[in-house]
Formats: structure tokens, C-alpha cells, sequence
């Protein structure tokens, strides 16, 4: 409820902002509220903002109101810079315009785009842009500019305060500024000529102070976003050059970043890597020192706890057991423009190195599966330390910087420093050429006496770096709230107060993302912190980095994975505690729809997460959790007579397609949506896509003497829906397939029983678990029989259904979908003659999590001349959602129509219920992918 100026705020702003973009509920506050740090406000209003235009409103009303205001793009930042308790303003889901400038040396990029996304906009061009931190497929544009994140080759060479070209920023009284636009800066001095003036002299006075002006550039010579970017005032004289540069790594304290423009980098296409160990850290430092001026793209120092915590992870070298007790690694990257110039710089490296001690012989490999494995080890640090700690405990992770000369000696008391405070479990790694390290640990906040040791071990880090080495707190990470109290301490007071004038000229009333940067209580760091209690044994791992966010279908339109888990835990805390139960009975009433209806299960959300949380399989035991005795008694009995299941399924599909037939597209829809919306959404959405019944399969006789065997097994979604009416074959998928398995000379063994035969996935998706696993252990016992007991390959002609099938069958038997099936076992049988034609193919879930995706594209180009592959995760349809929440599959292909080129007539998948979705959604008439190669392929003669 809101209450004051905050209600006054909303009312002013609901003349203007769809109300469906702004929360005040305890659900929603809290969801959007979470960001990837240990620190917890929860505001009490978020806006989803649509536009420039909305953002310089809410900031103008705000300063009107005197209300602190906070953005936020991803919130994936680690240091606490992207929460607020007041209001909260979110610019991702509709800030994703971008523009390739100058034959991609430039890029104009609006702050909701990924970093990843952006360098896919650029690899055309052999580009990306400068940074590269770890969170690059999570992290976007505008918290990557305004926390100047860096990464692992970047440096301070190519972050975005070297490699911006210009920046357009909302300030603190709505005003907007582009400094690409000569426009705009001559309006900009006319109008806030005093600002202008105030930066000027700031600066004067900086290159006045000879001490100061030299602290400045020696502290930039390292990597550092401790603070505000000092180095602005040092660097540029124009005010405008001086404005651009303090809003890079501000944090959003300043004003808001709604687009930059940065001058791109070469990503040259010949890498290599090599892992060197080196038998103790003096060495592996000493060996940093020297290939800081040789040309390497990447040195990652790992100590002996980091090495030790991924020993036993899958593909990880086996020698990392043996390795002596003070071993330490570095993993070294040098790239190239061509494979001549490649070799020569491994010769190069090596030789710089070659009179320092290792462990191992020096071994570069630029094979990419092998370069891949030894960066597996670099990047399963941190989930590792993630996903062992305690249950209730918070990963933390920090980065600081030290001088390169000094960096084995500040390793050595940083690992001194960890044992006097008993973190055991904490490794050290990080960007070693820069001197910035990243440690790993874990603490517990949820008693007075591990807070106090959390600060005296703050305390004492921050007289180790800032007091022992001259360091900086924070090198790439941001300063945010984690080392407010400390900014002071590391700078000095004269640069300090330098901040907070710099603060008062962009934000007079200290009304943006306040405490964040500059923070006057010095207990800042040790409040408001985040709790993570128990709620569920596949969820209390979650750290809610938000790396998950980009892979959901439904983050945007209801709840991501992220969200999801934060509002689960405060519903089970609050259920446990009995604390204000009228916020509780809220939450819980809205979880339904918004987490639970609203998942589509697809799991893809552990494929980007660092521990592998799997939120699909949280959601399915909620499921089941809430399913009545009733619709488990129902479910049981459709599974025991899934034939006539099938046989009413048909039979009503073949009614409705009469129908279509007769009245036309446009009736049809018409009726249908009134007789959908007057049962209140119970009836399933009807779509000019929708199928007629699938015709009955006859097994063939089998011919025995033929080694040649496949036991296919029909799906009971091709087993009851048909073509529709765009399809340009009338041919049902069953005999499709059929046919394509015979011109590759196969015969076809079909399983026993087969009308009453499921993988159980359609029960399993809803929580009927009973029900879904007898329908499994019926099809195993079928398949074993019909593939003599796993000789046979086996295959399922909807990839969905066959990940269901390979996750609870046993892996003796040779199971396969539709696209490695044809690329294993027919493509050598075919002859294939592309078509002249340029068609679109889109990897379902299930598909990209049996790792055929690029196999998909692969087939694809062995049929067509032109293949489009259109950049989205989950389409949401969902088994059978996309007819009962049609909403959920529309939000997944919102953007699909328009990644189509206008030659592009057909698309191709491996899931028929999601082929409805995509059509419905392209306007392009989708089909199972066996079509295509049916049309492109001949029988090879014996």
C-alpha cells in the first residue's frame, strides 16, 4: 500500500506509464527488488520503463518529490549498486535498440542489450566491444558502462571509459544529453552552463594540485573503480569530454545511461591457451611479470585451493590431483589474425618463461575443445565454492588490485589473512596481467558473531590493500555499498571530498541510487543484509547472480528463475516465522500464476546457471505439491488408457479442422476466442495453425534378413495431430518419417502396444509424477523388448519427448532425436541437393540441451542454400501451455517475426506442439525438420 509522496509519485506517473509496468505488491517489489549482491532493500515502487521519455518523468517528479530513485539494467552487480527501498526503475526488457556504425568499428547500444548480445551484432564484422566480464551473456550495457566492468582480456586498455565514444544521459532534472549530437551539447550550454562551468574548474583545480593530480594517474595506472573515475578530470579539459568519462563507473549515482556509443575491438579468430604450473606462487607471479609485455590476451592466475576445489569436476586434467601443495597455475590466452602468427607467438611466450621453474612442460593447444576444457577450470571457480557451501551461507566474492611487482607477495598475506579468519573454503584467481584478483568464500550472516568476523576480516583486507600495497578495494566490481565506508581510506580525504563535489554538481539533492559509492555510515558494508534461508533442497544453492534471466521464456512477462526462487524463500520463510501473514497470503496467491503457471519447465535456465539449478524441476514438484487427489486419480487414468486418450484427441482435432474448413480463418477465430473467453480461458486457444487428427499407424512387416534396424517410436502428440492447413505436404509427420527411414534403407521395428505407449512427459510437466513414470517404465520395457535389448538405435520423432526419455531410461539404449538420428545413421544413405531457398530453423529447448542445436543448422545447410537461425531461447508453447496460456508462448516469440528475411517461406523444428507457436507467431509455415531433408534427399543406389 502506498502511502505520502509515494502514492502522490504513482498517481502523477500513471498519467503517463501503463500501470502494468509499475508494482507496488510485496511480490513483485521484493522479485525486482533482488539484485546479485548479498545486500537486501526492497522498494516500494518498481517501474519497468519503456522509453527516454518516461525515465526523464520519474526523474523529474522524484526530484519534484524529493524521492531517491535507483536503475538498474540486469542486476547482476555484485557489490549492492542496483537496490533501493524507495523507488526502483528497471530498463531492460524495452531499452534494446542498437545500431552497427562505420562498417562495425562502432556500435550504438541501448542499456537493456547483453554484452554477449552486442558482440554477436559484431562478430559479422570480426568486432566486439572492449569489456568482457564474467557475466557477459547475463550483464547488460548499462550496467556494464556504469560500473566500467571489465574481465579477463579487456584491462584498463579496453574498458568502457577507454573505449567510449560518446554517451546519452538523462541528469538529475529530466534533461537530456547527447554528446554524439552537436544539437544537443549547444542546447546542453546554453541550459546548463553552470554545470559546464563547475566541471571546468574541478578540473583546473585537480592539475593545480600537483599531489592530487598525481595520485590520480597512478591510481589509474591499475585497475580501479574504487570511487568515482577521477581520472576524467585529468585526462579531458572539455566539460562535455569530463561529464562523458564520470558517467562511466558512477553507478548510476549521477544520472541515467539510456545509450552509448562504443569504438569496437578487433576479436581475432586464432587462439591458443595453455595452462602453466608453476611449483609454488612467487613463480607463477614472476612469470605474470614477464608476459605483462609479451603478447598475450588473457593471464588468469589460480592458486592451490582454486585448483583443488574443481579437481574432481568432469574433463578437468587429471594431473590437478597430483600437483604439489603450493602449486600455483596461470592459464594464458594469446590470439591472432592468422595461424603463422599464432604459432609464433606461443614460441614467443614460452620462450619469455622457458627459465622459470614448472611443474609440467609448457604446452599451448589452439584446438578449441581442448583451449575450452582448460577455461572450464577458470570458470567453475566460483560455482564450485557456490555449490558446496553451507546451506543458509552467502558466496561472497571480491576483487581487488595490487601492483604487479607485488602481486605473490600480496597472495601470500591474502591467503595468511583467510587462514587467521578460519575461510577455509576461499580461493584466490583473478585477471593476474592487471594484479587484480578475484577470492571466493562463503559467510554466514545470520548471527551477530559471523557479522563481526565478516567485518574485522573487512577491516583487516582493507589495511592489507589500501595500507600494506597501495592497492585498490575494488578493480572491476564496483564500489556500491560492499566498500562505501572504505572509499575514503583508499583515496585520501582531499580526493574524497573531490567525489562528493562531483556527486553535488550531477545530483544537488543526493536523491540518485543514494548510499551507493559515497556513504557516510561507516557500517554501511554490515547492514541490510541479504538472508537466504532454506526453502528447498534443488533451489538453496542458488546464489540469484541472475545468469539464468536470459535463457526464461517468462522473465519480462511474469517471473524469472531468479525471481522465482527469491519470492519461493520468503514465502517458506514467512510460512515458518508467522510474520505479517497478509503479505504472505498476497504472495502466495500471486505465485501461483506468476511462478508457477507461467514456467514452461524447460530447464534452461540451468544451462546458464553457475551451480546448475534446475528452477523447471523446483516448479514441477510445486506442481505436484499442489495437485488435488482428484486430478491425480484423472491423470492415472488417461495414463492407463492413453489409446483412447489419442483416439478422443483425434477425433475432437478433426471436428474443429471440419469446422475451420467451413467457416474460414477469420469466423473460426472469431467463435473460438468468444467461446475461450466466455469459459474463462478453460478452453484451449484455438489457432489458424491447428492441426487435424493424425492418421493410424500400421507397422510394416519387418524384414528380418535386413541388419539395417530402427524401432521407431511415433510420439503421442504425432500420434494424434496431423498437418494443418499451411502445410504445403498433406502428409502426416508418422508417415513422413516413415518413409525417410525406408529411403535410407532401414526397416522399422514399432514397439508393442504402441496407441497405449508415452514417455510420461506430458503427466511429469504437470506434477502427476506417479502417473508420468508408470507411462515411462511401460515405454522402456517396450523399447528394450523391439531394440533386443539396446541393439537397435531407438527413435523418437519430438525431441522434447526424447530428453524426457534419456533422463529416465536406462542409458544402455541407443535413443535419439529426429536431427542426430538422420546426421548418424541416414545421411551417409542420402543423397542430398540443396534447394534454392532460404528457410529458418529454430532449436526447441529439449534440443539445445541435448547439444544438437548446431547439428540442427548443420543438416539444415546440407538441404537448403540459405539457413536462418533466429536468436531466441524457449518459443513457450510448453507441452500443452501454449493453448491454456497462449500469453507465455506469445512473450517468447515476440520478436521472432521480424528476425525473418521476407524469402523465408518455411521454417523447421523436432517438436509439433511448438511448431503451432512458431507458425502462429512467424507467420511462416513451421514443420518437423524430416520434411526438409524428405525433399532435399534421394536414395543413394547400392
Amino acid at each position: 500500500m502506498l502511502t505520502g509522496e509515494y502514492k502522490t509519485l504513482h498517481e502523477r506517473l500513471l498519467k503517463t506509464i501503463d500501470k502494468n509496468r509499475m508494482f507496488h505488491d510485496p511480490l513483485h517489489t521484493l522479485a525486482w527488488g533482488t539484485d546479485a549482491s548479498f545486500y537486501r532493500l526492497i522498494p516500494k515502487l518498481v517501474v519497468k520503463s519503456k522509453s527516454e521519455e518516461e525515465v526523464s518523468l520519474i526523474m523529474r517528479e522524484c526530484h519534484n518529490l524529493n524521492i531517491p530513485v535507483t536503475y538498474r539494467a540486469a542486476g547482476t552487480s555484485l557489490s549492492g549498486q542496483a537496490i533501493s527501498d524507495s523507488v526502483l526503475v528497471v530498463a531492460g526488457e524495452h531499452w534494446k535498440k542498437h545500431t552497427i556504425l562505420d562498417n562495425g568499428e562502432k556500435i550504438r547500444l541501448q542499456p537493456g542489450i547483453t554484452g554477449a548480445r552486442a558482440n554477436a551484432l559484431l562478430a559479422r564484422y570480426g568486432k566486439k566491444i572492449g569489456p568482457d566480464p564474467a557475466s557477459i551473456n547475463a550483464a547488460m550495457i548499462g550496467g556494464i558502462a556504469a560500473n566500467n566492468a571489465s574481465g579477463m582480456c579487456c584491462g584498463t586498455s579496453e574498458n568502457s571509459y577507454k573505449t567510449i565514444d560518446s554517451i546519452r544521459v538523462v541528469l538529475h532534472d529530466g534533461t537530456v544529453l547527447d554528446t554524439s549530437c552537436k544539437e544537443s551539447i549547444a542546447s546542453f550550454k546554453s541550459t546548463h552552463s553552470n554545470m559546464l562551468k563547475d566541471l571546468s574548474q574541478l578540473a583546473a583545480a585537480v592539475r593545480k594540485n600537483k599531489i592530487l593530480d598525481a595520485r590520480i594517474r597512478e591510481k589509474f595506472k591499475m585497475k580501479n573503480t574504487t570511487g568515482y573515475s577521477l581520472n576524467a578530470l585529468v585526462d579531458y579539459k572539455d566539460p562535455i569530454d569530463i561529464l562523458t568519462h564520470l558517467m562511466i563507473g558512477s553507478e548510476g549515482t549521477l544520472g541515467f545511461i539510456s545509450e552509448v556509443v562504443y569504438r569496437t575491438v578487433i576479436e581475432h579468430k586464432y587462439k591458443a591457451s595453455s595452462l602453466m604450473i608453476f611449483p609454488d606462487i612467487e613463480k607463477a607471479c614472476r612469470a605474470v611479470s614477464i608476459l605483462k609485455s609479451e603478447p598475450v590476451a588473457a593471464v588468469e592466475l589460480m592458486d592451490r585451493a582454486a585448483l583443488r576445489s574443481v579437481e574432481n569436476d568432469a574433463g578437468v586434467p587429471a594431473y590437478l590431483k597430483t600437483l604439489s601443495v603450493g602449486a600455483s597455475a596461470i592459464l594464458v590466452e594469446t590470439r591472432a589474425g592468422d595461424a603463422k602468427a599464432l604459432n609464433k607467438q606461443i614460441e614467443v611466450i614460452t620462450n619469455s618463461v622457458r627459465d622459470i621453474q614448472v611443474e609440467l612442460p609448457i604446452e599451448f593447444t589452439d584446438v578449441p575443445a581442448e583451449f575450452a576444457m582448460l577455461w572450464k577450470i577458470r570458470k567453475g571457480l566460483l560455482p564450485t565454492v557456490g555449490g558446496m557451501r553451507k546451506v543458509g551461507t552467502t558466496v561472497i566474492i571480491e576483487d581487488v588490485c595490487f601492483p604487479v611487482p607485488k602481486l605473490a607477495e600480496a597472495t601470500l598475506d591474502l591467503q595468511d589473512l583467510f587462514k587467521k579468519y578460519k575461510y577455509s573454503e576461499a580461493v584466490i584467481f583473478g585477471h593476474a596481467l592487471e594484479g587484480n584478483l578475484h577470492f571466493v568464500f562463503t559467510q554466514d550472516f545470520g548471527t551477530q558473531p559471523e557479522i563481526d568476523r565478516y567485518a574485522k576480516f573487512m577491516d583487516e583486507l582493507a589495511e592489507l590493500v589500501v595500507g600494506r600495497y597501495d592497492g585498490a578495494l575494488k578493480a572491476e566490481h564496483g564500489t556500491g555499498r560492499n566498500m562505501a565506508p572504505y572509499v575514503e581510506m583508499e583515496w585520501g580525504t582531499d580526493a574524497y571530498n573531490l567525489m562528493k563535489e562531483i556527486k553535488a554538481i550531477f545530483d544537488p539533492h543526493f536523491l540518485i541510487n543514494p548510499g551507493v559509492i559515497l556513504n557516510a555510515d561507516k557500517q554501511a558494508h554490515l547492514k541490510d543484509l541479504k538472508p537466504l534461508p532454506a526453502a528447498h533442497e534443488k533451489i538453496d544453492q542458488c546464489m540469484e547472480c541472475g545468469f539464468c534471466e536470459p535463457s526464461c521464456v517468462s522473465h519480462n512477462l511474469t517471473l524469472s528463475p531468479r525471481q522465482r526462487i527469491v519470492t519461493y524463500r520468503e514465502i517458506t520463510r514467512l510460512k515458518a516465522s508467522g510474520e505479517t501473514p497478509h503479505e504472505l497470503a498476497s504472495m502466495v496467491k500471486q505465485f501461483d500464476y506468476e511462478a508457477l503457471q507461467m514456467c514452461a519447465t524447460d530447464s534452461l535456465c540451468a544451462l546458464s546457471c553457475p551451480v546448475k539449478i534446475d528452477t523447471g524441476k523446483l516448479v514441477k514438484e510445486l506442481r505436484a505439491d499442489d495437485a488435488s487427489p482428484k486430478a491425480k486419480k484423472y491423470a492415472m487414468w488417461c495414463a492407463d488408457n492413453m489409446d483412447k486418450v489419442q483416439s478422443y484427441a483425434k477425433v475432437g482435432l478433426n471436428t474443429v479442422n471440419f469446422f475451420h474448413s467451413i467457416l474460414g480463418s477469420g469466423l473460426m477465430g472469431g467463435i473460438a476466442g468468444g467461446v475461450r473467453t466466455l469459459s474463462g480461458n478453460t478452453i484451449p486457444r484455438w489457432t489458424k495453425a491447428f492441426p487435424k487428427g493424425s492418421p493410424k499407424i500400421v507397422p510394416p512387416a519387418v524384414n528380418k534378413s535386413n541388419p539395417k534396424k530402427v524401432v521407431y517410436f511415433p510420439s503421442c502428440i504425432n500420434r494424434s495431430m496431423g498437418v494443418s492447413k499451411d502445410y504445403d505436404e498433406k502428409v502426416a509427420l508418422t508417415i513422413k518419417m516413415e518413409k525417410l527411414i525406408k529411403k535410407a534403407g532401414y526397416e522399422i521395428i514399432y514397439p508393442e502396444d504402441l496407441n497405449n505407449q508415452c514417455c510420461g512427459m506430458a503427466f511429469l510437466s504437470k506434477g502427476f509424477k506417479e502417473a508420468g513414470m508408470k507411462k515411462s517404465n511401460n515405454l522402456e520395457a517396450a523399447l528394450k523388448k523391439a531394440s533386443n535389448n539396446g541393439e537397435y538405435p531407438i527413435l523418437c520423432d519430438m525431441s522434447p519427448c526424447l530428453y524426457t526419455m534419456k533422463e529416465n531410461m536406462e542409458s544402455r539404449l541407443k535413443l535419439y532425436e529426429p536431427i542426430e538420428f538422420i546426421m548418424d545413421h541416414l545421411k551417409d544413405h542420402l543423397n542430398f541437393k540443396q534447394l534454392d531457398e532460404t528457410v529458418s530453423v529454430f532449436a526447441v529447448c529439449s534440443a539445445k540441451k541435448l547439444g544438437v542445436e548446431d547439428k540442427l543448422v548443420d543438416l539444415a545447410k546440407l538441404c537448403a542454400k540459405n539457413v536462418v537461425k533466429p536468436d531466441t531461447n524457449c518459443c513457450g508453447f510448453a507441452g500443452d501451455r501454449g493453448f491454456t496460456h497462449s500469453e507465455l508462448n506469445d512473450h517468447g516469440l515476440r520478436d521472432l517475426k521480424i528476425q525473418h528475411p521476407a524469402e523465408v517461406k518455411h521454417g523447421y523444428s523436432t517438436s509439433r506442439t511448438c511448431e503451432i507457436g512458431l507458425t502462429l507467431n512467424s507467420g511462416v509455415s513451421y514443420q518437423s525438420i524430416v520434411y526438409l531433408v524428405d525433399r532435399a534427399t534421394t536414395a543413394k543406389r547400392k
